[in-house]
């Protein structure tokens, strides 16, 4: 159904509009943003098709924008077993032998969320443990960084790990007992075992995605990045698939991996014949690209056009990713404009990197989530606490500061994210680096204004054209208590005009008969 010419496809009114107190209605056509202002004043836009929702009260803001999830290995982690909430290796194997007890024998078991030190034991399950939880399946246990995973004995022989011939992949890390026996954690295979795992259907790849797109509407996303490393032309392809067929609600952004660059052009190409973006290149410092360290990559993808990140949690990968940043910048020739740099996580900063960052023009995406979800494992190490996830520092000395959840790392729900940012407290009450957090306005930024200006949308706040991303709050979020906020529901969520989640009306009858284009 269109609207009649010089008239909106959908008005919001009768509310509040955040930001603009003398407002009470937006206006959208075409995907944008038209007006806003006092519905008296926007009633001449309103024709006979014009879709009206009467907000009674009700808080429209804009979207957000999660600058870096790992939307595959969120999707399974929200559509499978989830072991996040465990603080004790027993309670990780109660929930194991449950799923063991519904998964027919011989299948795969693939579980997500285990990290040893949110244990109060001190450490994750051992192999004997994960045998006893699944005696007649092949487990996977994935950590809850993405960085690891546990295996059982069936997992292990059914890969083939303690073959003779047995040769792990470059960077891997088999971890043996005292015997050289193999404990069942691996480090750094987490591609070779997504890569060796049964295969996931298509038809579930889609289902997981639908389900993992609602729940991140629901929590207000209308707009992301995938981050994930190992993102080539087959997981572009992927993305591209699933945002045509409206399984991603979302608008998509993609990276890919750093060692994927002479495929570029070809993501560039699905990418752009479906709609999605192509948000840079991905490095992980540590790793030997070529011969010549990250320098060259980085010019690489420089001379490409791509933006180029960071995986930084630690201090030596920040001082890798810079010195490639200021290498890559000094020999760049380009005439086009110069793209832009990312450090992803920024997990530690210490005061002596902040001048280096700035002479850069580097932005940071950052976690603020992190001081919240995992802030007890964080509280162990005092000395680091002042350097962690830095927000209020990096604002203050022109550092670009933009929000994201890492999800699954931890969930895809920004308003938790928002309000550690400006709290900086942990899940147990306990403050972490208090002097770097922000005022109310500038965490939302994180998600709003900042990540919309990273990733080139013209998104992030409600103004005539302006891409109509936007949310439907019950409550002016800027009136609520942390803790109220962080629990405040989404009751409606838009993107470019059209409404793509409702709460308490099913997925199907939601996206249906509130989509305002001509089919």
């Amino acid at each position: 159904m269109v609207a009649a010419p010089g008239k909106a496809d959908l008005v919001l009114h009768q509310g509040l509009v955040l930001g603009h107190p003398g407002s009470d209605s937006v206006a959208i056509s075409g995907g944008v943003i038209v007006a806003h202002g006092p519905f008296a004043e926007l009633k001449p836009l309103v024709g006979p098709r014009t879709h009206l929702v009467k907000l009674a009260g009700r808080t429209v803001a804009p979207g957000f924008i999660d600058s870096h999830i790992h939307f595959r290995e969120a999707a399974a982690a929200a559509t499978g077993i989830s072991v996040s909430r465990c603080r004790t290796v027993a309670d990780l194997l109660a929930d194991l032998r449950l799923a063991a007890g519904k998964t027919p024998p011989g299948n795969w078991i693939r579980a997500f969320g285990c990290d040893e030190a949110m244990m109060l034991d001190n450490r994750g399950p051992t192999r004997a443990e994960l045998d006893a939880s699944a005696p007649k399946n092949p487990l996977r246990l994935r950590h809850q960084t993405l960085h690891a995973t546990w295996l059982n004995s069936r997992a292990i022989a059914v890969l083939g790990l303690e073959a003779p011939d047995f040769t792990p992949p470059d960077g891997a890390n088999m971890v043996r007992d005292a015997a050289g026996k193999l404990t069942g954690l691996v480090v750094g295979m987490e591609t070779w075992l997504s890569d060796h795992l049964p295969l996931v259907t298509a038809a579930e790849s889609e289902s997981r995605a639908r389900i993992m797109s609602r729940e991140m509407a629901a929590a207000g996303v209308t707009a992301f990045t995938d981050a994930t490393t190992r993102n080539s032309p087959v997981e572009v392809e992927q993305f591209a698939k699933l945002a045509q067929s409206n399984a991603i609600c979302q608008r998509v952004s993609v990276m890919i991996g750093g060692q994927h660059l002479e495929a570029a052009d070809e993501c560039e190409k699905i990418a752009r014949a479906a709609g999605i973006s192509l948000a840079g290149a991905k490095f992980m410092p540590g790793n030997q690209y070529d011969t010549a360290g990250l320098s060259r990559p980085v010019r690489h993808a420089l001379e490409r056009g791509l933006d180029c990140a960071f995986h930084v949690t630690e201090i030596e990968e920040l001082d890798e990713a810079i010195a490639a940043i200021e290498s890559a910048k000094s020999q760049f020739s380009g005439r086009r404009e110069m793209p832009r740099f990312r450090i992803e996580h920024g997990g530690i900063i210490t005061p002596d990197y902040i001048d280096r960052l700035m002479a850069a023009n580097v932005w940071v995406v950052t976690n603020p989530g992190f001081i919240y979800f995992r802030g007890p494992k964080y509280a162990t190490e005092p000395g680091l606490v002042p350097h962690l996830y830095r927000a209020r520092t990096l604002k203050d000395r022109n550092v670009h500061p933009v929000g994201a959840t890492d999800a699954p790392v931890t969930p895809a729900k920004p308003f938790a994210a928002i309000v550690a940012a400006a709290s900086r407290t942990t899940i147990d009450g306990v403050p972490l680096g208090p002097a770097e957090a922000l005022s109310m306005p500038d965490a939302f930024a994180l998600f709003t204004t900042a990540a919309a200006r990273l990733a080139r949308l013209d998104a992030g706040v409600i103004e005539p054209d302006r891409l109509a991303d936007l949310i439907v709050l019950p409550r002016d979020p800027s009136t609520l208590a942390p803790a109220d906020l962080m629990n405040l529901t989404v009751d409606i969520t838009i993107v470019a005009g059209r409404v793509v989640y409702e709460r308490g009306r099913p997925a199907i009858a939601s996206s249906d008969s509130a989509d305002l284009r001509s089919t």
